[in-house]
């Protein structure tokens, strides 16, 4: 039965890499779109000159989850090398807080794709679409990227 699964779950390298870049792409457009989203509007073209713009309402913690799934977004793609900035943190910090607060960190991006799916579900806000499916496709990014890049090496 073990080997039956095993069977069943070993890709091929290049369908892996495919599916691995498919989701990537996948889970980073909707956080490029909700970065556009909170642009300021431009004027109308034939408005007069005297009009005010609207100012979009804002969510502050929803901003707060948009760079938060930015940032464990580049934490999954490869080749981003994260060992310069833990390094430097873990000589900012104490000996014993530094690799605490590392596992807090990589637990803290691995957490924050649920949790913004999770509140724009809950809570109407101007970029709730993107941050759902950005949200989404992100976490699936954490659990899913290591099988494939894992069947990518030959490893899976």
């Amino acid at each position: 039965m073990l080997i039956a699964a095993a069977t069943f779950l070993a890709l091929e390298p290049r369908v892996a890499l495919v599916l691995f870049l498919l989701l990537l792409l996948a889970a980073a457009g909707p956080i490029v779109l909700g970065w556009i989203a909170l642009l300021p509007a431009e004027r109308e073209p034939f408005a007069r000159v005297g009009e005010l713009l609207k100012k979009p309402t804002r969510d502050a913690f929803a901003i707060f989850l948009l760079v938060n799934i930015s940032v464990s977004l580049l934490l999954r793609v490869p080749g981003f090398d994260a060992a310069p900035l833990s390094s430097r943190l873990a000589g900012l910090l104490p000996s014993e807080w530094a690799a605490n607060a590392l596992m807090i960190g990589s637990i803290w991006f691995g957490f924050i794709p649920g949790l913004a799916a999770a509140y724009a579900v809950v809570r109407a806000n101007p970029i709730r679409w993107q941050l759902l499916v950005g949200g989404l496709l992100t976490l699936a990014l954490w659990f899913v990227g290591p099988w494939l890049i894992g069947a990518i090496a030959g490893a899976g």
